[in-house]
């Protein structure tokens, strides 16, 4: 039978337990995590006005980008320079990884062959770099399982031959790109998956794209 003497050292170590389970709890989850109900795709801002590369750039080596690569199974971009060696980056994907995106609100990153569809847009997440997603692929799967209908995937075909974004609001969803962190989140999100859907970067690297993209860049996002 436990002594008082004992039953009180037992309490103050429970105490002390429970003391140092609280701090570790004390800060909150990544804010990203918390999903209303109502919380949809964010669509960009205005389109802006960045610098070109000078001699003066450290990364000289690397004056523009014609293709970009995201790995999702390594969580990571890879940017193709035109004069130099490719360069790598740490890549944040939708808060559901596994999978391609089938439908709006999925949480999933696409999976496919992209082009960036615009210039560099302001973002609450930094810089948005918008892709032209949905394919005529992801229209024509979406077709058979009844998700759109054929009037919404020939939208979807005529825009994309016209080279004009395909329709953002199908139950395809829309607005995906690749984005920084922005002010709120800046340095919280390494290590996790925290999208909607979109392709996730560190700001200062989401930037390093921005000046060296342009519209057509192809996006090739495997699984």
């Amino acid at each position: 039978m436990m002594t008082g003497r004992r039953r009180a050292r037992r309490v103050a170590q429970i105490l002390a337990l429970s003391s140092v389970i609280v701090a570790g709890c004390a800060r909150p989850h990544f804010p990203g995590y918390v999903i209303e109900p109502t919380e949809g795709e964010t669509p960009p801002g205005e389109q802006l006005a960045l610098p070109t590369p000078d001699s003066a750039d450290p990364n000289r080596r690397c004056r523009s980008i014609v293709a970009i690569e995201v790995r999702k199974a390594e969580r990571a971009l890879v940017a193709q320079c035109s004069d130099g060696e490719p360069i790598r980056f740490r890549a944040a994907l939708g808060r559901e990884p596994r999978g391609p995106k089938e439908r709006r609100g999925d949480m999933k990153t696409p999976e496919g062959t992209y082009r960036l569809a615009g210039p560099p847009r302001s973002s609450r997440f930094h810089i948005f770099l918008p892709i032209d997603y949905p394919t005529e692929g992801d229209a024509e799967r979406a077709l058979r399982t009844g998700l759109i209908t054929g009037a919404e995937r020939d939208e979807i075909l005529a825009a994309r031959s016209a080279d004009r974004l395909p329709p953002q609001d199908t139950r395809l969803g829309g607005h995906l790109g690749i984005h920084g962190e922005g002010p709120r989140w800046q340095g919280d999100s390494a290590g996790l998956d925290w999208t909607h859907g979109c392709v996730g970067l560190a700001d200062r690297d989401v930037e390093f794209l921005a000046t060296r993209v342009s519209t057509g860049t192809p996006v090739i996002i495997v699984p």
